[in-house]
């Protein structure tokens, strides 16, 4: 019996420190290999807040077809727009959207399809997966819209989170996010 205790002891200490050893692992990679994890709850609170302020604004340019209520939320998404790379691409979803019929509401969870997660750059510069949706209502009771994956980059800025730069995820990426997932 004392024997059998020892080795279950003994697996308890091993596979702790191996847990261990793996959570210190991320301070060893660089910028690109370290992995989004989800945030403690405490952290949780403070990063969904931008991101669901930054939705709304965003929701709200593309209901009143106007991309200048972001930018004056956000000017740093009028910079380095990139429609192949999918960066800063919001002014398109308001060309689009608009094209055909009139939006008169929205909605979006950040969290749709899956919690959020983060990768932290360093102690003022984050990024924020949202795996998300946003559906908008037309003005014959229709809705468009759908599934959102977008990395929104924050900075923190006299002690505020603020969006600084968009990357959604483009159809190519998109699949190979789904075959690693």
């Amino acid at each position: 019996m004392k024997k059998l205790l020892t080795g279950i002891l003994i697996m308890v200490i091993v596979s702790t420190l191996v847990g261990c050893d793996q959570k210190s692992a991320p301070n060893d990679k660089s910028k690109e290999e370290i992995e989004f994890i989800e945030p403690e709850s405490s952290s949780w609170v403070n990063y969904t807040k931008p991101i669901r302020e930054y939705m709304y604004y965003r929701t709200q340019a593309v209901i009143n077809d106007d991309i200048n209520i972001l930018w004056k939320r956000y000017p740093e998404l009028k910079n380095s727009i990139d429609r192949n790379l999918g960066i800063n691409v919001e002014k398109y979803e308001v060309e689009t959207l608009n094209k055909d019929f009139e939006l008169i509401d929205a909605n979006y969870n950040i969290e749709a399809y899956e919690r959020i997660k983060v990768q932290t750059i360093n102690e003022n510069e984050i990024i924020v997966l949202v795996h998300g949706a946003v559906t908008y209502l037309r003005n014959d009771f229709d809705e468009s819209g759908g599934e959102h994956l977008i990395k929104i980059f924050l900075k923190r800025i006299e002690n505020q989170w603020t969006v600084v730069k968009t990357d959604e995820y483009t159809q190519e990426e998109y699949k190979e996010w789904l075959k690693d997932n």
